[in-house]
């Protein structure tokens, strides 16, 4: 990994010519937007993730995924996410081992993998609903991205992570110079006050132990939060791990690929009509249970990253860290909540 610091005012135009060549995205006002040459203002990374995860940079929510009687014939252009964060980042891993580990590797998401470069940039100012901590992240990262920025004063200091990070500076290279040891100072501060204050955030769920929050089949989840749920399906459309997708075919001889949700009535719902989750607090109990069980022993990773945009777009207010504590809890007592 090679370190530099790029002076503030060779920002912007080191996006604009990222544009050149790429379709480039970045954080704009807590969302992602396309940035093209003659864009006016640069990204701005506001104190902590967006609003939308990555995921649909790489698996559309609805997207051609095969022709009858012809071939498929997809154009994928190469991109640049700029602003990525650290929960972002993990969540790719999740995608990584269902997409490019499996028994069957899906070509789309390769491709995109393999014409993507990821800029991840330091979360300054997490919010309360972010809890990457308690899943044993940081709010910054030193790897699983292409580059990383971090910004300081009158600046950023760049890490550039892979070969693919390199190639992408290529010309804009002469525009970096060596960080010094004040710039390094200055990120080391930003990043234990980022830390500091995810734990404060957090303190009152520092303790929960993740391993036992499904550990008994009799916990039902039939008190408490759960029961405030309208299956709205938010929290899994917005989460960046879910990976869930339907497969139909359309009259036009084309084979969809659309996303689906676990908390779908008709999700487990088989040939003749039989659903072995025909109750939504089952059904609520799965989506924990893929996430904080099934992932672990399948991918050795828990399929959450702590980003906390469930507990934003709620229309119930679940606060899944309270769920995770709760749940935590009837396990060492034995009670079912």
């Amino acid at each position: 990994m090679e370190t530099y610091f790029l002076p503030e005012e060779r920002f912007f135009p080191f996006v604009l010519r990222l544009t050149e060549e790429n379709d480039v995205f970045g954080q704009s006002k807590r969302h992602i937007r396309k940035f093209r040459l003659e864009a006016k203002e640069p990204p701005v990374f506001d104190g902590f993730r967006t609003v939308e995860p990555m995921k649909h940079f790489f698996m559309r929510a609805k997207e051609i995924v095969a022709k009858f009687g012809e071939p498929l014939d997809k154009e994928i252009s190469p991109q640049v996410i700029i602003g990525a964060r650290r929960c972002d980042l993990q969540a790719l891993k999740v995608y990584d081992k269902v997409f490019l580990e499996g028994e069957v590797v899906d070509p789309f998401y390769k491709e995109r993998r393999e014409k993507t470069t990821i800029i991840s940039v330091d979360c300054e100012e997490p919010t309360e609903t972010c809890f990457c901590n308690i899943m044993g992240l940081e709010p910054w990262s030193d790897k699983d991205s292409d580059i990383n920025f971090t910004p300081i004063k009158k600046g950023y200091i760049v890490d550039i992570i892979t070969e693919k990070g390199n190639l992408l500076f290529g010309n804009s290279k002469d525009w970096l110079q060596t960080a010094d040891e004040n710039d390094l100072n200055q990120r080391a501060e930003k990043r234990r006050k980022a830390t500091e204050l995810l734990g404060k955030i957090n303190s009152e769920y520092s303790n929960i132990k993740l391993e036992k929050a499904l550990e008994t089949e009799n916990m039902k989840a039939r008190k408490g939060e759960p029961m405030n749920c309208v299956e709205c399906c938010a929290c899994l459309m917005i989460c960046p791990t879910c990976y869930c997708y339907l497969l139909y075919d359309e009259p036009t001889k084309e084979k969809m690929r659309v996303w689906d949700a676990c908390y779908y009535p008709a999700y487990a719902r088989v040939g003749g009509g039989a659903n072995p989750r025909p109750d939504v607090m089952e059904r609520f109990k799965n989506r924990f249970a893929c996430k904080f069980e099934y992932s672990p022993k399948n991918h050795n990773l828990f399929a959450c990253t702590g980003c906390g945009r469930c507990i934003s777009g709620c229309m119930a207010k679940i606060d899944i860290k309270r769920v995770l504590s709760q749940l935590a809890n009837a396990a060492s007592q034995k009670e079912e909540i």
